[in-house]
């Protein structure tokens, strides 16, 4: 790459919070240490907090990002959660679940900081059901610019993988749609995409004129099947109630 190739790059940094299960704690799995060090080759850096429940994830936001930044005031901060998903939300390590709604709550305010402009990258089973954060009827503020995830049930060593390559190609100055059709060929999942904000909201109005009412509660809470998956999968280990 030239240096006016990389002039034009986006400066980043990638804010990595993790919230591995007791299993994968035990198997010493730890996504983010891999996404790190595979970052680090291409001189992006990054920091990462493990959070095992609620209060540790509201730290790791609310206190935890805004020092990060200050080491790297030059830089952009990417967020990048990884958790065990279903459709409905994320699991923490204790055991405790968070809805879309509660995420959405914690993560807003980061974005107005940002001026609107918070990539959220999900990191989860079902990861793409974050959308519904933005899925709102009024004015209120949205919880992010864009938001990449994945439709289906990606294992660990998929979006270690996937989201190595993207990163990766944002540092070379590519566009984030870009990056994600380069993370689909890393990993050979098919199934990631990126949405912004304002199309989520779109298309969620759109679609509440075409369905009953009734049906909309239903539809939105879609549940990963757990027992159909690889132990390796990002899914709850149980179903959020």
């Amino acid at each position: 790459m030239t240096d006016d190739k990389r002039k034009e790059s986006l400066k980043f940094f990638v804010y990595i919070v993790e919230s591995p299960s007791a299993p994968d704690m035990y198997h010493g799995r730890s996504e983010g240490a891999l996404v790190a060090r595979a970052i680090d080759l291409d001189g992006i850096p990054s920091a990462t907090r493990i959070v095992i429940n609620k209060e540790a994830l509201s730290a790791a936001l609310n206190i935890g990002l805004p020092d990060v930044m200050k080491q790297f005031a030059e830089r952009f901060p990417i967020i990048h959660l990884s958790a065990h998903g279903s459709g409905q939300g994320i699991q923490l390590s204790n055991g405790d679940t968070l809805s879309w709604y509660e995420l959405r709550q914690m993560i807003t305010p980061i974005n107005l900081n940002l001026g609107g402009f918070l990539l959220l990258c999900m990191s989860a089973c079902k990861g793409y059901s974050a959308c519904q954060m933005a899925m709102q009827t009024d004015n209120s503020p949205d919880p992010y610019f864009a938001m990449v995830g994945n439709f289906g049930t990606p294992t660990w060593a998929d979006t270690a993988v996937a989201y190595s390559a993207f990163y990766h190609l944002l540092s070379k100055g590519h566009s984030i749609p870009n990056a994600v059709e380069g993370m689909k060929a890393a990993c050979g999942d098919s199934q990631w995409i990126v949405e912004t904000a304002e199309d989520a909201k779109k298309g969620y109005l759109e679609y509440l004129q075409k369905i009953e009412p009734s049906q909309v509660q239903q539809a939105l809470e879609s549940t990963t099947d757990a027992a159909n998956l690889p132990p390796s999968a990002k899914a709850l280990e149980r179903s959020i109630s």
